[in-house]
């Protein structure tokens, strides 16, 4: 998917993203609400606005600089066809397209493959949780990225090899999966946060007693 194309099809998009937000933040919402209680309000308000700035701001730097998503495209073609080749595929990599020697359509690294959507979505779920210190989320955002971005390679690279083996596309669904894969590695980092302990009372007081009735 080229900058025109993309564009071209904006009402779709639109209608993905907010699908996609109003997914996460829901689901981020009724499960962070087991380990902390916080209010919905506070909660989804620093999750939406957090998503639609990190949104923007790659809408703006697919639309001022293009070259920038397509080196990224063509860099993840490159680093896939490297995995592949490893591991015995016949490929030739031409820009963003990985082309298998077994009279395969080509597989085109598109901007939705780089992932933005579901990175953003984690950032903003992190954003969202108010138990994290600043410090808590810097280590949560860069550790869970790195994450994510591995297994967005390894997608990649399974679907076409996938392809390749059985001809089988799961491509389409495998990004669902990566939905709940997002998820799951914000959960794992909201295990990490430590509940806030009640402040022990003074020394030399008693616990209060219920007042008889």
């Amino acid at each position: 998917m080229d900058i025109h194309s993309f564009l071209h099809s904006w009402p779709v998009v639109v209608v993905i993203i907010l699908a996609i937000a109003a997914g996460f933040g829901t689901a981020g919402y009724v499960i962070a609400a087991h380990r902390f209680r916080q209010p919905f309000i506070g909660f989804l308000v620093r999750y939406v606005v957090s998503f639609l700035l990190l949104i923007l701001l790659e809408m703006a730097l697919l639309y001022l600089v293009p070259s920038f998503h397509s080196a990224m495209r063509d860099l993840t073609a490159t680093l896939v066809g490297g995995i592949l080749g490893w591991i015995g595929v016949s490929h030739t990599v031409s820009d963003s397209r990985v082309i298998l020697q077994d009279s395969l359509p080509p597989f085109d690294v598109d901007v939705a493959c780089l992932g933005g959507v579901l990175f953003w979505a984690y950032i903003a779920l992190v954003v969202a949780e108010f138990k994290a210190t600043g410090k808590q989320r810097l280590i949560g955002i860069f550790v869970g990225l790195a994450i994510l971005l591995a297994f967005n390679f390894f997608r990649i690279t399974l679907s076409i090899y996938l392809k390749w083996r059985t001809g089988v596309d799961v491509h389409d669904y495998f990004y669902l999966f990566n939905m709940v894969f997002v998820l799951l590695v914000w959960v794992g980092w909201l295990r990490t946060l430590r509940r806030r302990r009640a402040a022990p009372a003074p020394a030399g007081t008693l616990p209060s007693s219920p007042l008889p009735h």
